[in-house]
């Protein structure tokens, strides 16, 4: 209440059940609306829009009804969001050479290509697996909640999970690829900072210094031509030019 916490103002609630149940329903309302959040940061989010936004979407059909019909709805949006997804991520070069290239809408023939890319060689043979079986067995829970006459919210609620799950993972495997951190040629460590191990001092032969880029004369210019401005807690103010002259 008001005094000490100043959590809820006692002209506004008179009595403390209807502060309980004020706030347990703020706090269910509160992870009622993360639960449709995208899981991933923004900038990790748009690479794939289209399918996080139709995921987003399917959370109006769960919220329409308590019928089995509102429940297929959300697996009719939850398809859309797998197909979005393929065409999202297909391209022709995801083809080996000689194969014939799937269907725009051939799920199960794009997921195996795109697998195959994203988590290629022997190191990754577990998560290039994984990657499949999730993605199969994702696709047959929706189509199959498309059609269930007898879904409950519940079913509604794991497809949703279920593919959250799917774009969250195929997203980290992207990134995954994209990153390639330099390893020690020595110990192996992750550990390697300008050539050099941290581990075991390992020099990396093949490294070479970055060149600095040296501002130009005017670019020099223009910036001794500007003050220095201090900050708040900062008391004495030097600029450019007293700096240079001390």
């Amino acid at each position: 209440m008001t005094n000490p916490a100043n959590l809820y103002s006692q002209q506004d609630f008179k009595s403390r059940d209807v502060v309980l149940t004020f706030h347990i329903g703020l706090m269910l309302r509160v992870s009622y609306l993360q639960e449709r959040e995208v899981p991933v940061r923004p900038d990790h989010a748009d690479l794939l829009p289209g399918s996080w936004r139709r995921w987003q979407q399917a959370f109006e059909a769960y919220d329409s009804g308590d019928e089995a019909e509102n429940f297929q709805a959300v697996g009719v949006r939850l398809r859309e969001c797998l197909v979005s997804f393929i065409s999202e991520t297909n391209s022709d070069g995801l083809v080996p050479a000689g194969k014939e290239r799937p269907k725009n809408a051939d799920f199960r023939g794009w997921i195996e290509l795109l697998a195959n890319t994203l988590a290629a060689g022997d190191s990754a043979t577990k998560l290039r697996s994984y990657l499949k079986k999730m993605s199969f067995e994702t696709w047959e829970y929706v189509n199959w909640l498309t059609h269930a006459k007898n879904a409950l919210r519940m079913d509604a609620e794991i497809g949703l999970k279920a593919v959250e799950h799917l774009l969250a993972t195929f997203t980290a495997a992207r990134l995954r690829l994209a990153a390639t951190p330099m390893r020690c040629g020595e110990c192996g460590s992750y550990r390697v900072v300008a050539g050099v191990c941290e581990h075991c001092e390992w020099a990396d032969p093949a490294y070479e210094v970055p060149e600095s880029a040296s501002p130009s004369d005017e670019e020099m210019a223009r910036r001794l031509a500007t003050p220095c401005t201090p900050s708040s807690d900062v008391s004495t103010f030097i600029s450019p030019e007293d700096h240079l002259r001390g």
